[in-house]
């Protein structure tokens, strides 16, 4: 029995189809990853595979979680909560604020529960570890 290539070749493209659907579809930026993984890193003592490996986890956690909209929105208010003066006011108070950041915090905490990042000895700078 002969196949031909084409029909090989549709019977592998098919089921690859469906898979991907069902995966998420981790659409951030590079940039943002990078600038997270920096971040991270940065908090967890400094640069090295180990903390690589983590901070891209955690990041990969987080982009099945949110959608990159809601992880920037999310993000704003965490360091909008750090900023001074009136303006960035509404980024520290009201219960949307403190909500975002709760929410931001859960997700956080469950990515560093599962890429094993200890959050004890993480930095308190910037807020992007965990």
């Amino acid at each position: 029995m002969r196949i031909s290539k084409a029909a090989l070749l549709g019977a592998l493209i098919v089921p690859a189809v469906g898979v991907t659907a069902e995966l998420p579809e981790h659409n951030y930026p590079t940039q943002a990853r990078v600038e997270y993984v920096f971040g991270c890193m940065q908090q967890l003592g400094g640069e090295n595979y180990d903390t690589l490996y983590k901070c891209s986890c955690s990041i990969d956690y987080i982009a099945d979680k949110l959608s990159y909209d809601d992880y920037v929105t999310l993000d704003t208010y965490t360091r909008g909560a750090q900023a001074g003066g009136e303006r960035p006011e509404v980024l520290r108070e009201g219960d949307l604020a403190r909500g975002s950041r709760a929410e931001f915090d859960k997700i956080k905490s469950e990515a560093a529960d599962r890429c094993l990042i200890d959050t004890t000895q993480a930095d308190d700078g910037s807020g992007d570890a965990e």
